[in-house]
C-alpha cells in the first residue's frame, strides 16, 4: 500500500433537525464540543483537517482548524459539503467524517487506504448498515460531485454506487460509528461511565 497525504474533512453543516436546530457538532459530550471527539480522532490518522459549516463558523474556527461554507447553497445535504472540501483540499485523498460520530477508530485511515488503489472512494459497512458519511474520496470527484448537485440528486449512496465505490468491513468494531443525532442519545452517552 502506498502512503499518501489525507486531508480529514469533518461534516458539521447540516441543519441538526433531530436536535430541533440546536448545532450538533457543538453538543457537549463529556463537556467537550462533538466535533472536537472526531478531531481526536482522526487528528493521529491525517496531515490536515478542514471543518465543513454553515453556521457558527466562529465556535468552529476555535478548533484553530480552517473552516469552510458549502460553495454551492441551500442545505444541499452532505454531497455539498463533500464537495466543498473537494474543491478546496490540498490532497488527493480525503477522509470524510460526520460530526457527530465521536468513537471513530483509530485504524479507520489504515483500513480504508487498502481499497484506494482500485477504487476513488471507500466508505463503512459495520456489519449491519453502511456509513456512507464516513469515506475515503479522491478529490477528482469533486467535479462530477458539483454535476450530480446541479441536477437535483442529493442521495450520497446513488452517487457511491454510480463511481463503483467499495464497502470495507468493520464488523469488528460496529459501535466505533454510533453517531448522535437526538438529545436522548446525548443524555445517553453522557451518563455511560466509559466512552
Amino acid at each position: 500500500m502506498f502512503e499518501m497525504p489525507i486531508t480529514a474533512i469533518i461534516l458539521a453543516g447540516g441543519k441538526s433537525m433531530r436536535m430541533h436546530q440546536d448545532n450538533k457538532g457543538l453538543q457537549l459530550l463529556k463537556g467537550q464540543p462533538l466535533y472536537s471527539h472526531v478531531i481526536a480522532r482522526v487528528k493521529p490518522q491525517v496531515n490536515y483537517i478542514l471543518i465543513n459549516s454553515n453556521r457558527d463558523i466562529a465556535q468552529y474556527q476555535q478548533s484553530q482548524y480552517p473552516v469552510i461554507s458549502d460553495k454551492i447553497g441551500g442545505y444541499l445535504g452532505p454531497l455539498a459539503g463533500i464537495y466543498s472540501g473537494l474543491m478546496v483540499t490540498t490532497t488527493d485523498w480525503n477522509l470524510i467524517v460526520s460530526c457527530d460520530t465521536p468513537f471513530l477508530p483509530f485504524d479507520l485511515v489504515k483500513r480504508l487506504q487498502q481499497h484506494c488503489s482500485d477504487h476513488l472512494a471507500a466508505y463503512v459497512f459495520d456489519g449491519e448498515r453502511a456509513h456512507p458519511t464516513i469515506m475515503l474520496i479522491h478529490r477528482q470527484l469533486a467535479s462530477l460531485i458539483k454535476r450530480y448537485l446541479l441536477r437535483g440528486e442529493r442521495k450520497l449512496c446513488s452517487l457511491l454506487e454510480e463511481i463503483n465505490a467499495i464497502q470495507v468491513d468493520f464488523s469488528d468494531n460496529p459501535q466505533a460509528f454510533s453517531n448522535i443525532n437526538t438529545f436522548e442519545e446525548l443524555t445517553y452517552w453522557n451518563q455511560k461511565t466509559c466512552i
